[in-house]
């Protein structure tokens, strides 16, 4: 007999696709959760039919399609049946003839679409459907710390609204914390959606007896999570730069035992970090706080003021809200240039290489409470960083490669957050907050006969040092050419002994490096590409897989640039058949980025 309160679902390893099990576990759940108010009833009543629903995700890391998976889910015990769509593989004209659509989106680098997302806005950019049977909303994920925040999401939303379709629900923007404001979106924008319905039952009517289902776990699957971190201990803080080198990247070795947290090539690690102490002092000392006041912690329980600022709070960046409450309590009339919607790039100027110390500083009348100074902070949230080991090499821990992020700005020290918080503040008595962050669409080819090239200058080296390591443990037979890059030969050759022996010992085929400041003229990976460009489209016309790691903004465009004129000469093609080979690349998810 089943239990009351247990939802089925298909396992993970059931035959069917991403899209077929997100619509069979919608059906299971839309049936199973009102058995309840069935069962209840001495009348049998009639069950109103499943509404359609259409789950597209944009997703660069992997988090906009884990949170597709968990809307699906939500939806599935609210009355509809979900299918999951990626955006990459989505013809826009079965969009137009869909009547339910909820959309999650990543946005990339400047304001783009993620890879996978390019071919489908291209399309819907100059098409001339129309869609106006269709009601959508989008949930944009996007990061802060870039001036087009969740632009892709809003780019969608205002051409699809330009394309008749109508929006049921205002586009939720989420930062990189994101739990609060998509399950905020989730629960109200399925709401929206059954509201439109009016001759249906609300399914929380049928479901109200019935909480939240208890579904097994699985054996393997580790109890610890992004919500639930596992205290893990730093083994190892080893400096892979050299003397006199202008970086501090190190070599991390972090202990998974005991966690069964299980990961993969290509995923990356969570780190929940702690602020630096002397910065929270001088907080504290701006407003003579002695930090033993109470004030809410992220998730809203009373915790004293300085382990909110340590531990729960980002307090390295100006939030604007404060520079907002500044301006009104001081009356200043630059801040509140600043502030107003016509600053454009002067608030982004104005913020960049600031704290909070800074501007409390330079206004130091204004007074807050401890409870309404936290307040105008974001979460502090965790740091995400490609993994550089192979589980098969290294079993039971995770490797990181990290640049220790250290610089002056206006007269003060500056130090980033999480890699000084790893590199300066951990030690045996202060284990370090991690979960596993898959990227399941960052992986070597299933094939291992396949050959790959790998472009990481500087820490994008990371991922790739796990894939020679876990290509060595199956004994891939595929060839492996890597492009590595940096300031200086003599003190940035990171891993130089390990990738020298790979290619002694006939593992790493080519190994083709570009060292900025070893000579007048400043020479890069993309131009080392350049170099071998009738071999690199001789690889491609093999069947290589193309992989970048690093730098969004600059190298990996620039990287991208080479590859298109290299396709042009290496393969004698028109500029136009040489975007078309590349997008073909991506089609076929032989040309992968991890780029930040």
């Amino acid at each position: 007999m089943r239990e009351p309160n247990l939802i089925p679902c298909l396992p993970e390893n059931a035959p069917f696709t991403l899209e077929q099990r997100a619509y069979l576990n919608g059906f299971l759940a839309g049936i199973f959760s009102r058995e309840p108010a069935r069962e209840a009833s001495a009348v049998e009543t009639s069950t109103p039919p499943l509404l359609t629903l259409s789950i597209l995700f944009a997703s660069q890391t992997g988090n906009a399609e884990n949170l597709a998976k968990r809307l699906a889910k939500e939806a599935g015990k609210r009355g509809f049946a979900p299918t999951i769509h990626d955006l990459g593989k989505y013809p826009i004209e079965q969009l137009a003839s869909e009547s339910r659509v909820l959309i999650i989106a990543s946005t990339y680098g400047d304001g783009e679409p993620p890879d996978n997302a390019k071919p489908f806005w291209e399309k819907l950019c100059a098409s001339a459907l129309t869609f106006s049977q269709t009601k959508f909303s989008v949930c944009a994920l996007g990061d802060t710390n870039y001036p087009k925040f969740c632009a892709f999401g809003g780019d969608l939303e205002k051409k699809l609204t330009a394309l008749g379709a109508t929006c049921v629900f205002t586009r939720a923007n989420c930062d990189v914390d994101f739990e609060e404001p998509f399950s905020k979106w989730q629960n109200e924008v399925l709401s929206a959606l059954n509201s439109t319905e009016s001759a249906r039952a609300k399914p929380t009517d049928l479901i109200a007896e019935n909480p939240e289902p208890r579904v097994g776990q699985n054996a393997n699957e580790s109890t610890y999570s992004r919500n639930n971190p596992f205290p893990a201990p730093l083994v190892t803080n080893r400096k892979l730069t050299g003397e006199g080198s202008e970086k501090d990247t190190r070599h991390f070795e972090i202990s998974l035992e005991g966690s069964d947290l299980n990961y993969e090539v290509g995923d990356a690690l969570g780190v929940y970090p702690m602020n630096c102490p002397t910065l929270v002092n001088e907080i504290l000392g701006i407003f003579k706080f002695s930090g033993e006041e109470f004030v809410n912690g992220r998730e809203g329980a009373e915790i004293p003021l300085r382990e909110a600022l340590l531990l729960h709070y980002e307090i390295t960046k100006i939030p604007v809200p404060l520079l907002q409450a500044v301006s009104e309590q001081t009356g200043d009339e630059t801040l509140k240039s600043l502030v107003a919607p016509t600053a454009n790039g002067a608030l982004t100027k104005f913020l960049w290489g600031r704290d909070a110390v800074d501007l409390l500083r330079a206004h130091s009348s204004v007074k807050f409470s401890p409870a309404e100074f936290v307040r105008f902070f974001k979460k502090l949230s965790p740091r995400l960083y490609s993994i550089s080991s192979s589980p098969k090499a290294h079993p039971g821990q995770v490797h990181l490669t990290i640049n220790v992020l250290r610089y002056e700005s206006l007269g003060r020290a500056r130090k980033g957050v999480c890699s000084t918080f790893l590199a300066e503040r951990v030690d045996s008595n202060s284990p370090v907050p991690v979960f596993v962050h898959a990227n399941k669409i960052f992986r070597p080819p299933l094939n291992p006969d396949t050959s790959i090239i790998m472009v990481g200058p500087g820490t994008g080296i990371a991922p790739f040092r796990a894939f020679l390591q876990e290509r060595q443990a199956i004994g891939a037979k595929g060839k492996n050419w890597l492009f590595f890059g940096d300031q200086r030969s003599a003190t940035d050759f990171m891993y130089r002994d390990e990738l020298e022996t790979m290619q002694r010992d006939g593992l790493l085929t080519k190994l083709d490096t570009a060292f900025s400041r070893d000579q007048s003229e400043k020479i890069y990976v993309q131009h080392r590409m350049r170099e071998h460009a009738k071999e690199l489209f001789s690889w491609f016309e093999d069947g290589a897989h193309f992989y970048v790691c690093g730098d969004a903004l600059r190298m990996a465009r620039d990287v991208d640039a080479a590859l298109h004129e290299i396709i042009q000469t290496g393969g004698n093609r028109t500029v136009e058949q040489a975007i078309e080979y590349v997008s073909r690349l991506k089609t076929e998810k032989r040309y992968q980025r991890d780029v930040y």
